[in-house]
């Protein structure tokens, strides 16, 4: 075994060591609506936010394999922690990929030890126009800015118009977190913990190097030329951005199922002819398949990954069918994963609405997951197959 392959699979342990002490923090994290001090030190001690930072900037640059591995892990602990280490990890292959030198090392320079990114690339409203410079912010506004609680850096997208408003790019650029104002408005039925209030700005100056063309970086025209000797910041990003929104849930129901076989040796029966439920033959089959469909979306999950990671090795960027492919099989993923957990649930009996039910729980974050647009099965099923009939994908990014 190679020394990075160790070192792989000693992140990956550490990543799992954290499903018990997540579990037992899984209430206190819904309760206080942010991921607990205490379970942030501990993954930040263990570098898993860093697992794609380029190592010049203190990070680990490990591989898509090691990162998806170490996220659906701490998933099966706590949603809401998953998805933080998921799209808080993702956005520094974002942030590698998308900025030049001066702007890593604006960011990394004083204390790399303490960066932590959040940010969305959709505004529901942004008011900006070009000065001496850079650009200036007059008034924007995002929603869903999961880890805003945390973050020290933040990345948003913005559109760039000529003087006559007409759209000319997308862009995307980074700036303190500290210039934002965090509205405390993330009150939900699931990922409760994830902190994604919305965010606004106000008048605030974003220098031109901190902004870089958001369809230039998706289409691989990456600004980060000191690190195109690196395979990993070769990796198309946009498939990259959905994966990390998909992961969690795999780790989801990975842990209903868990959760489904330790209660089940003490589960009473009634009306179906045995005395406990593990002797059913309807359990047994409600079980295969729950099983069956989670080792289904499992294997779509990793397709992407392998692919992922074998387009940044071959030093070409992902083609564009390879690319909508990728985000069909994260949609069918995210449906396996749905038709999982219905099974589970409807196996597992009402017990699960009372509070406190871990089921329920888990059935209340994967909704919440589930429904994230850009996670839809038919969605990416309708532009795969638009692409699969010779016609263009109707996905504006991808």
């Amino acid at each position: 075994m190679t020394l990075a392959k160790e070192i792989d699979n000693s992140l990956v342990a550490k990543a799992s060591s954290f499903i018990p002490r997540l579990r037992e923090r899984a209430k206190e994290t819904e309760e206080i609506r942010r991921i607990p001090e205490a379970t942030m030190k501990e993954l930040k001690d263990a570098g898993l936010f860093k697992l794609l930072r380029p190592k010049r900037y203190g990070g680990l640059q490990t591989n898509m394999r090691t990162y998806a591995d170490c996220i659906v892990e701490i998933s099966r602990g706590c949603a809401s922690t998953g998805w933080i280490v998921a799209l808080c990890a993702i956005r520094e292959l974002m942030v590698a990929e998308s900025f030049a030198e001066k702007t890593h090392l604006e960011i990394f320079g004083e204390n790399e030890e303490d960066v932590l990114f959040a940010g969305v690339y959709e505004p529901r409203k942004c008011i900006v126009k070009k000065v001496d410079g850079g650009y200036l912010v007059e008034e924007g506004f995002w929603m869903f800015c999961s880890g805003s609680l945390h973050a020290t850096w933040g990345y948003f997208g913005m559109a760039i118009t000529d003087e006559n408003g007409k759209l000319v790019d997308q862009a995307l650029m980074t700036l303190p977190f500290a210039e934002l104002d965090i509205m405390d408005d993330w009150y939900t039925m699931g990922l409760k913990g994830t902190g994604s209030n919305s965010v606004k700005m106000t008048n605030v100056f974003i220098p031109d190097h901190r902004v870089v063309s958001f369809s230039e970086v998706l289409k691989g025209n990456f600004n980060s030329s000191h690190l195109r000797d690196i395979t990993l910041y070769n990796t198309a990003l946009f498939p990259s951005l959905i994966l990390s929104l998909g992961l969690p849930g795999l780790g989801l129901v990975k842990a209903a199922l868990d959760f489904f076989q330790e209660f089940l040796p003490n589960r009473k029966a009634s009306h179906i002819g045995v005395e406990y439920l593990k002797d059913a033959t309807s359990t047994h089959l409600l079980l295969a398949d729950a099983a069956m469909k989670i080792d289904t979306a499992s294997m779509h999950y990793y397709r992407v990954v392998d692919e992922l990671d074998s387009w940044a090795e071959s030093g070409k960027h992902m083609e564009r069918h390879a690319r909508v492919r990728t985000l069909a099989d994260i949609g069918y993923a995210n449906q396996m994963c749905k038709e999982a957990l219905d099974i589970l649930m409807l196996a597992s009996g009402s017990g699960y609405v009372y509070e406190g039910h871990p089921l329920q729980r888990v059935f209340r974050d994967f909704m919440t997951l589930y429904s994230h647009r850009s996670l839809s099965p038919t969605i990416t099923k309708e532009n795969y197959g638009r692409v699969l009939a010779g016609l263009e994908s109707n996905a504006l990014r991808y």
